[in-house]
Formats: C-alpha cells, sequence, structure tokens
C-alpha cells in the first residue's frame, strides 16, 4: 500500500503496481544519484529482513524525468510472536535541501580558489612589511608598537586560513599513493605510540588492540595520516576519563581499523555531510578548534586505497569509526 503523497512525488498511480513492478518502473539510486542501488540495499528490502533503517538517503527519477532525492526510515513490522509480516517505509522529500548542498559545495569550491591564489601573494607583502615594523618596534610611540602587535595576530591568523585552505586544495594529493607491503599492526602500534601523549593531555587514555604482524599492500605515510586524523578526531570530543581505542580486525579480503571513542558521538543524518571539507559537528557546551578536514582526509585516503571510511554509534556512547582497506592492494 504506498501513500498518495508518495505518488504525488514520483508522479506515478502505484494503484496498479506490485512491489516488483514498483522497483522494476522506478530503479532507486543511490545517494550521489549516479549509481544503481543493489536490490539488497533497499531500505523497504532491508526493513523486510529485520533491520531497522534510519535517514537512508536514495536518489530516483520521477515520471516527468526529474531527479529527487529522499531520505528514508523503515522498520519491520512483527505480530506478537515477533515473527516479521512486512515492513513500513518513511519518506521524506529533501531533493531542495540536497540541490542546496551541491550548489553550497560549488560556491566552496571557488571560496577555496579565491583564498588560495588571490590571498597568498599580498597576505606575504603584509607580514613581510609588519615584520620590518617589528624589528624597529623601539623606534616607535607605544602606541604605534601596540598597532603593530594587533596587525601581526591578524596576519597570523589569515595565514592560518590560507594553509587551510590550501590543505584543502591540496586534498587530492593523499590519493596519490606509493604501494608497499607492509606490517600494518606494527606501523598502528607506533602511531599510538606517539599519540598517547597527545591524548594524555586531555586526561583520555589510549587503548592498542592490535595483532603482533599483519602484512598488508598500502602506502604507509598515507595510512599513517589517516588513522593520526582519525584520533585527533576523537580526542577532540573524548570527556577527561574516557579512553580511545585503536584496533585492527582482519576479515578477508579486507583490514578494518577501528578508532573508538566514548564522547558525544555524531548523530546518523550529520555522517555524511561531516566528510565533506571545512564540514564540523556542533556539540553543545564543547569548544573545538577543529578545522573540518580531519574525517574528508581520511576518507580521500582511504578510498585512494579501494577502500571505504565509514561511521556508526559506539555502545552505550560515543563513535566508531572504521577504515576497511582491501587487504591484498587497491583492486584496480
Amino acid at each position: 500500500m504506498f501513500s498518495p503523497a508518495l505518488e504525488r512525488i514520483f508522479g506515478w498511480s502505484f494503484t496498479e503496481l506490485t512491489e516488483s513492478q514498483l522497483f522494476d518502473a522506478i530503479p532507486l539510486l543511490t545517494a550521489d544519484g549516479k549509481t544503481p542501488l543493489p536490490p539488497e540495499d533497499r531500505p523497504l528490502t532491508r526493513a523486510r529482513h529485520g533491520e531497522v533503517v534510519s535517514d537512508a538517503v536514495v536518489a530516483a527519477d520521477t515520471a516527468d524525468g526529474r531527479r529527487i532525492h529522499l531520505r528514508c526510515n523503515a522498520a519491520p513490522l512483527r505480530d506478537e510472536g515477533g515473527t516479521n509480516r512486512g515492513a513500513v517505509l518513511w519518506v521524506q522529500n529533501i531533493t531542495l535541501e540536497t540541490a542546496g548542498r551541491v550548489e553550497q559545495e560549488e560556491l566552496r569550491h571557488r571560496l577555496i580558489d579565491t583564498v588560495n591564489h588571490e590571498f597568498r601573494t599580498p597576505l606575504t607583502k603584509l607580514m613581510g612589511h609588519l615584520e620590518i615594523l617589528d624589528d624597529s618596534s623601539d623606534e616607535l610611540p607605544v602606541d604605534a608598537q601596540w598597532s603593530v602587535g594587533v596587525a601581526q595576530e591578524a596576519a597570523t591568523e589569515l595565514s592560518d586560513l590560507v594553509l587551510r585552505v590550501s590543505g584543502l586544495a591540496d586534498l587530492g594529493s593523499h590519493a596519490k599513493l606509493n604501494l608497499t607491503d607492509c606490517n600494518l599492526a606494527g606501523l598502528l602500534r607506533d602511531v599510538a605510540h606517539q599519540f598517547a601523549p597527545v591524548l594524555a593531555a586531555r586526561a583520555v587514555g589510549l587503548d592498542a588492540d592490535l595483532s603482533d604482524r599483519v602484512t598488508a599492500t598500502l602506502d604507509p605515510g598515507e595510512i599513517t595520516q589517516a588513522v593520526v586524523e582519525l584520533l585527533a578526531n576523537a580526542g577532540q570530543f573524548a570527556p577527561p576519563g574516557s579512553r580511545v581505542r585503536l584496533g585492527l580486525q582482519v576479515t578477508p579480503p579486507s583490514l578494518e581499523v577501528s578508532v573508538i571513542d566514548q564522547g558525544c558521538g555524531i548523530p546518523a543524518r550529520d555522517r555524511d555531510r561531516l566528510l565533506q571539507p571545512f564540514e564540523r559537528g556542533s556539540h553543545p557546551g564543547q569548544k573545538t578548534n577543529s578545522k573540518g578536514l580531519g574525517l574528508a582526509i581520511a576518507q580521500t585516503i582511504a578510498a585512494a586505497h579501494g577502500g571505504t571510511l565509514t561511521m556508526r554509534d559506539n555502545d552505550p556512547t560515543g563513535l566508531v569509526v572504521t577504515l576497511s582497506l582491501p587487504q591484498e592492494g587497491r583492486p584496480w
């Protein structure tokens, strides 16, 4: 049974269609609108198999050829004995919201180009002349010395911004790999040893649940960078007295590097957004100096290896971020 509202969204009359005919008539796509959604990943199908689906985003085409995006929530329908008898699906049309994000991304790219190319030269000149004034500060009146100091602080803040934008512009460099066979477990132990003092400064502990040796084909430098970004992200919001766990599991043909914290977590609806550069979460009551690049860098490195970066809730609180990598190197 389909609601009239869903019929209006698609411009179809579903009264004459069975469920299987419906999916044939309106193929679903992944959230990016580029890849057909496998039948087993359809929210309704997942719910029929007993899964509760939250905030799954899919794309589809309407009867008149318009591309729309839908946020889906689904749950199984069970009888008193707990047997699945069907499923219920809630759909929200988020096409305008998605279009807004696309436009925002285009504006972001233009801003990056402007800041990275147009600000750098005049800022370098400004900082150079301020340094000259600072070297001669003894010859300046007291109020002028103070003004030079304020100007230097402001110039330094602008320089930090340009460096951040440059880092974003260079994000693609993390996709250029130098693959080699290495002991991933040993690499992670080294990262844990080096990063433990950083977390300790926040009164956060670090546990490393690692095997003696796990050989993989990867870029050691880039994987180190990805794990450091994930640990930094976990430590940013981990409460004092809590612990962060770094783990490694072999699940052929993949390897799974996980970073688990006991912080406030990330709502499911925000996770895709936070994988985009410069996006930051909202954590009431917590201050952060995060630049919004860490998760984007880690995801770029994962994708370059032919892997994925995923997030899920930790029980009872916090977040599990998993970096899944092919053990034999990227598959292309």
